[in-house]
């Protein structure tokens, strides 16, 4: 029944990989121009982002299951990463050239296999900081040139939902034995998972 369990999550999680291409959406305001977002809308853009642009949220969700397994100091740094990352694109203040967003995208790609490495113990956990950060760089990016409020906002909103998965969620996660013991014993099967859907959103990215 085991090995069913993980055959089943293994082709799921192909299956998706290969219909929903990284970044499938990003936030609920993506056709409006950053320096005409109200304050509202910046908040909302913020909580929405994180958890609407898949390749982000699946990195998080890797990063969420990670610490409820090993530890869960790595938790505050990495938060504080992505919301570095995301205000170092917005102090810069211009759009990344076709060449380094290429780059920078196959960087957060390749970021879902490096996350389920450091969960099989193949990589060290401080890998995934400055990936945390290119995450919250490409965040940021859509605010470059709003207005001071909706940008504030929009920091709330990031801090606020991706709070809510490293944070909270990690701590409920860590109480719960009857979750952790399936997610150890899947722990093998997530971490082919999270590489194979890096793997193949990678090869997406170069193709386009």
């Amino acid at each position: 029944m085991l090995r069913l369990s993980r055959l089943v999550l293994l082709l799921m999680g192909a299956a998706a990989a290969l219909a929903v291409p990284p970044g499938w959406t990003h936030h609920p305001f993506e056709g409006v121009e950053p320096h005409d977002l109200s304050l509202v809308q910046g908040l909302v853009s913020g909580l929405g982002h994180p958890v609407l642009g898949t390749d982000h949220l699946v990195f998080l969700l890797a990063i969420v299951v990670m610490t409820a397994l090993t530890t869960r100091r790595w938790v505050l740094p990495l938060l504080a990463s992505g919301l570095a990352g995301s205000g170092l694109a917005v102090l810069v203040g211009a759009m990344p050239g076709p060449n380094l967003g290429l780059a920078l995208e196959l960087v957060v790609s390749l970021s879902l296999a490096a996350a389920g490495l450091a969960q099989a113990g193949w990589l060290p956990t401080w890998v995934l900081l400055p990936l945390m950060g290119i995450h919250g760089f490409l965040l940021g990016e859509p605010m470059i040139g709003a207005e001071p409020t909706p940008l504030l906002a929009y920091g709330l909103g990031l801090l606020l939902s991706q709070g809510a998965l490293l944070v909270v969620v990690t701590a409920l996660l860590a109480r719960s034995r009857s979750i952790l013991a399936l997610f150890q014993r899947l722990s093998m099967a997530t971490t082919t998972l999270l590489v194979a859907m890096g793997v193949i959103w990678t090869v997406e990215v170069l193709w386009d």
